[in-house]
């Protein structure tokens, strides 16, 4: 597996002081598998395999499914606010947009820019009272 190592820097509460200190993530390249299976549950598991068929083995053309995409926009947005808000490592706003950022990495290959950027500004204003 190739790997991408990124380096974050949050809060971090000591005895008597607040300091900030960086925190490492280790990813692995997500397969094309693996992301069109998250892709297929924040679209909604029958949507998908209504369109392109079970989830495990469908490989839709990339056109095809950034139309579904389009048409359920809002839904693969609030399924990321909810992911977001079962994470235990999210705790606020920066958070929770730090999670955000790894989910569209991850799903990069499958959402066009435009998308993903649709998908932040939905994702935003689900979560700005955090």
């Amino acid at each position: 597996h190739l790997a991408h190592i990124e380096a974050r820097s949050c809060e971090a509460a000591l005895p008597g002081r607040l300091r900030r200190v960086p925190l490492w993530y280790h990813r692995a390249v997500t397969p094309r598998r693996e992301q069109l299976l998250q892709l297929a549950r924040l679209l909604g598991g029958d949507a998908y395999a209504e369109r392109f068929g079970p989830a495990r083995t469908a490989d839709p053309d990339a056109d095809a499914l950034r139309s579904l995409v389009d048409e359920r926009l809002e839904q693969v947005a609030q399924g990321l606010v909810e992911e977001a808000a079962a994470s235990d490592d999210v705790i606020d706003v920066a958070s929770a947009t730090g999670y955000l950022d790894d989910r569209l990495r991850t799903l990069s290959e499958l959402l066009t820019d435009d998308q993903a950027g649709r998908i932040r500004a939905l994702f935003q204003e689900g979560t700005r009272q955090w």
